[in-house]
């Protein structure tokens, strides 16, 4: 009797005891079938397909192809041209349009004399010169008169002051085994006498001239009077670069240059100054800046201005690829000048001022943006330029007095969430009816702000224009 139990006890007690282990085995096996027919998330799914044999219907799992990664928004060629124009910082790196890109190598070293029949890019053979030097350092009052050769570099001593008389031609050449480019390092004071017949020329001793030939006129810690006048400055990576100084230029060309010319915490005095074919026009960083008559003409930016004061008249902009005039953190007075066939115009970007009485006109894209700029805008002519007029990113800024019309896409563009006022402006011969289908703002989107525009003035304002 007693081994009939235990034969009938000991199974059920060792079934008890496996059973856990066995429903635990058989739990892991069922999730894991239904995660391979339902899938786990959207890695597979199940799918019922008929079975041509049986009539009845097999369950097959399937793993759907993967989703393909969205596209990265495509921006336009306004915000292209929109993005670069606003996050403009280093205008030293731009290249001329123009810039060939030859190799200089060729004949760094050996005398320019030498070379009286070379073909085009080799250097010039400028005959004998009247004065020559080499890593040179004038500690006494000087005069250059005729032909000058730089081998090197020439520094004017602090209580030096160097005379460049009307018709000089002066010639920069790159030391035999230097890596530096030539230069003239003013310290002390240079003062540059050319005429309108007879100008002065600075340039590099090579027939086809390009930028970065030599380095430049370079001014350093010269609070004195210099003056630069009648004087065409070619081929050089920054024509004229001046910092902690004092300058007036008066009729100075720059061309073929990376930089026409650059200031730093320099007072400047500009007029009839032209500057053509470089990547930057000018270039000032900290200065007080006051230019007149000047003339911008197919380089890449033509001026690059921030945390300065710059006072611009009667000057004319014309063929600049990217941008006519870029200025961050300024304070600006933009009078009576003409910014035709640009890329853009006028890029201002947290400055404070005033824009009157300019003519902008027939620019690629845009004639003006404002960016957290407290700036009044008056008496412009803004019309006929490629894609907006004026377009604005916050209400900052008042425009009143213009003649906004005939723009590509919009004569004004409020691209902020605040109002921006517009109030007393000229927008050409449409209708007042129809004026919301050239300015863009919370009519087209609810996320932008109004422009205020209403009254119109009735009859195209009688400014005074370029």
């Amino acid at each position: 009797m007693r081994k009939i139990v235990a034969n009938r006890v000991y199974p059920a007690l060792l079934f008890l005891l496996l059973l856990p282990l066995l429903l635990s085995g058989c739990l892991q096996g069922f999730f894991h079938g239904v995660k391979n027919i339902f899938g786990s998330g959207s890695d597979t799914r199940a799918v019922a397909i008929d079975n041509a044999k049986t009539g009845e219907k097999d369950i097959q799992v399937v793993k759907p192809a993967k989703e393909a990664k969205a596209p990265e928004p495509t921006l336009s060629y306004e915000d292209k041209i929109l993005s670069q124009i606003i996050n403009l910082q280093n205008p030293e790196s731009l290249k001329p349009l123009t810039s060939q890109e030859q190799s200089r190598s060729r004949q760094r070293s050996g005398s320019a004399a030498d070379d009286e029949a070379q073909p085009a890019g080799s250097e010039v053979g400028p005959g004998t010169p009247d004065i020559s030097y080499h890593d040179a350092l004038l500690t006494e009052d000087t005069t250059w008169q005729g032909l000058i050769l730089i081998d090197g570099g020439v520094t004017i001593a602090p209580q030096a002051t160097l005379t460049v008389s009307k018709g000089t031609i002066v010639r920069f050449r790159r030391s035999a085994g230097s890596d530096a480019n030539a230069a003239l390092l003013v310290q002390g004071r240079i003062v540059v006498n050319g005429t309108v017949d007879r100008p002065v020329l600075f340039t590099s001793t090579f027939r086809d001239v390009s930028n970065g030939d030599w380095q430049g006129i370079v001014l350093t810690g010269s609070g004195k009077k210099n003056l630069i006048e009648h004087c065409r400055v070619e081929g050089a990576d920054t024509g004229v670069d001046a910092s902690y100084s004092t300058v007036t230029l008066k009729n100075a060309f720059f061309s073929r240059c990376r930089t026409g010319a650059r200031f730093q915490d320099t007072l400047a005095v500009m007029t009839g100054v032209g500057v053509g074919e470089c990547g930057a026009g000018l270039i000032l960083y900290d200065c007080e800046a006051d230019i007149r008559s000047a003339n911008l003409f197919g380089n890449q930016v033509g001026i690059f201005a921030a945390r300065s004061s710059l006072s611009l008249a009667a000057s004319g902009f014309t063929g600049n690829n990217l941008l006519a005039i870029s200025a961050d953190t300024c304070r600006i007075s933009i009078a009576g000048n003409s910014f035709t066939a640009n890329g853009s115009a006028l890029s201002l970007i947290g400055c404070e001022g005033s824009v009157s009485f300019n003519r902008i006109s027939k620019n690629a894209v845009f004639g003006m943006v404002l960016m957290r700029s407290r700036v009044k805008v008056n008496g412009n002519e803004i019309e006929g330029n490629g894609k907006v007029g004026l377009r604005t990113e916050d209400g900052k800024g008042v425009a009143w007095g213009n003649a906004l019309f005939a723009n590509g896409d919009y004569d004004l563009y409020n691209n902020g969430i605040e109002e921006f006022r517009a109030i007393g402006n000229w927008w050409g011969k449409v209708a007042t009816a129809d004026l919301a289908g050239r300015i863009y703002d919370r009519n087209w989107d609810e996320s932008r702000g109004r422009v205020l525009y209403f009254p119109v003035l009735q009859k195209r304002p009688e400014n005074s224009l370029p």
